[in-house]
């Protein structure tokens, strides 16, 4: 046999040895994934919602298609209550309560893979987010809108100025700012972000998009999902026409500006109102106290609640509305915005009252849940402050945020028929001013003014000099941080 002939016949059996390994090894590699357990290969969820809204989701993605899981086969550390759902290679996980800010979640599940048999324990980290919160910081100097961290006191900065800030509100096009001119005229404009990331950006919008002024404007409020904006004019506006606490719903997106009426679509005047979570629909006041409803689609309505009451607020993630009467405070189930069949009369749930705390004011209260509500007591009275005649002095609701003060007060959560303070100044003459919720109801915003403090002079959103803003904890009522200036974001 010629040496070229022994060449190619070993090349011939290396050939055959190599593609055997090669079958041997797919064989092996199939044989491994027949019995391989499911494995994570991604995961959906939207954080922000998880800190804002109840009922929201986190999807998992495995690597194969799974038998049904049972509930008990899921838990979450920290513990929460979740809901469970498989389809396909997909298991939900859906939080039935509104999640902690800037906390891992840790999500693990026993599951098998509905081909192989195979069993396994998936396990995925959720991680929530340290929303900004702002504050105003007035000055002679200028306003300064500051921006805060809860779990970062070193990343404070400012991120908008201007002679005069009187109110503001994030928008999903940037910031709405309703400043005043040096004769004391209201403008609302349109700042856009600029400058960077969510950590970095800022709103020094070179061109601002304005879009009205009037003698006197103010209750501005915005609705994050579906991106409008809310406000109260009175006076004389750019095309002479005269407001009357006039309530205007503007689309920045399309500069659609909707004013609410009655049926004969003359202008309403409107006390105090808010937007219902989630929607463009909204719920007003008028100046003789009766509750309405508003809806912007199909077509525009208004229509009589069947009550009269204060606003208080809505319970975070919910579209609950806790109302004042001279019954005491109550609960108001407006769920039928969302779904389109909201109408009246509507029947409120009253919230049993805690035991008798001096200085308990009904109308100084908000709701946590629905059986939970933060109260400011004043037990030496408080301060009132005289507004501008043009606009109604109760129309920023409860005392909570109309720019009263509470004078060697505290704050307490009352539950279960319990109260306990959770803040109370550590001087007594400092003042306790507005009284807000974060999205989640994990913490209460709550402003201090020390004694020394005095009025801003701001005809609308009073503040006052040397006001701090202290965010407490509601389960513990530890203050993970203080802040400088008052009117908070979350006092809307």
């Amino acid at each position: 046999m010629s040496t070229e002939r022994r060449a190619n016949r070993r090349m011939r059996i290396s050939r055959i040895t190599v593609f055997a390994i090669l079958g041997l090894l797919a064989a092996g590699l199939a044989g491994a994934n027949l019995v391989q357990p499911p494995r994570l290969k991604a995961l959906d969820a939207n954080t922000a919602l998880l800190v804002s809204r109840t009922d929201q989701r986190v999807q998992l993605h495995l690597s194969q298609p799974i038998d049904a899981v049972a509930p008990d086969a899921v838990s979450v550390t920290p513990a929460t209550p979740v809901d469970v759902t498989s389809d396909g290679s997909s298991l939900t996980i859906r939080f039935l309560e509104m999640l902690d800010t800037g906390t891992e979640y840790r999500i693990e599940a026993r599951v098998r893979g509905a081909a192989t048999g195979s069993d396994g324990v998936i396990t995925a980290p959720v991680r929530t987010p340290d929303p900004a919160t702002y504050t105003v910081n007035r000055s002679d100097a200028g306003d300064r809108l500051l921006e805060h961290r809860l779990q970062n006191p070193g990343a404070t900065r400012a991120v908008f100025t201007a002679p005069r800030i009187q109110e503001y509100a994030r928008t999903a096009a940037g910031l709405a700012v309703v400043s005043r001119d040096e004769t004391g005229r209201a403008a609302l404009s349109i700042h856009s972000e600029t400058g960077g990331g969510a950590e970095t950006g800022s709103f020094t919008d070179p061109d601002p998009f304005r879009i009205m002024s009037a003698g006197h404007l103010g209750q501005l409020r915005s609705e994050s999902n579906s991106g409008v904006i809310g406000v109260v004019a009175s006076g004389v506006g750019d095309d002479s026409t005269e407001y009357d606490r006039t309530l205007l719903v503007i689309d920045p997106a399309t500069v659609i500006v909707s004013t609410v009426t009655d049926v004969d679509g003359a202008a309403i005047p409107v006390r105090d109102w808010r937007f219902i979570p989630g929607t463009t629909s909204l719920v007003f006041q008028s100046p003789d106290g009766r509750l309405f409803g508003w809806e912007a689609v199909p077509e525009p309505r208004v229509f009589d609640l069947g009550l009269s009451a204060d606003l208080l607020d809505f319970i975070p993630g919910t579209t609950t509305l806790a109302v004042a009467r001279d019954s005491g405070a109550a609960l108001v189930d407006l769920s039928g915005a969302v779904t389109g069949t909201l109408d009246a009369p509507l029947s409120p749930t009253p919230i049993e009252p805690p035991e008798e705390s001096a200085g308990s004011d009904p109308s100084a209260v908000l709701a946590v849940s629905s059986d939970s509500t933060l109260a400011r007591l004043a037990p030496s009275g408080a301060e009132t402050h005289a507004t501008s005649e043009n606009v109604d002095h109760r129309s920023a609701g409860s005392p909570l945020g109309d720019g009263s003060l509470a004078v060697g007060g505290s704050v307490e959560v009352q539950e279960d028929g319990k109260a306990r303070t959770i803040f109370t100044p550590a001087a007594q003459s400092t003042r306790i001013g507005r009284v807000c919720l974060s999205p989640n109801a994990e913490f209460a915003a709550i402003e201090t003014v020390s004694a020394g403090g005095t009025s801003d002079g701001t005809p609308v959103s009073l503040g006052f000099t040397q006001t701090t803003t202290n965010y407490v904890r509601i389960d513990s009522g530890e203050t993970v941080r203080s802040a400088i200036g008052g009117l908070s974001d979350w006092c809307d």
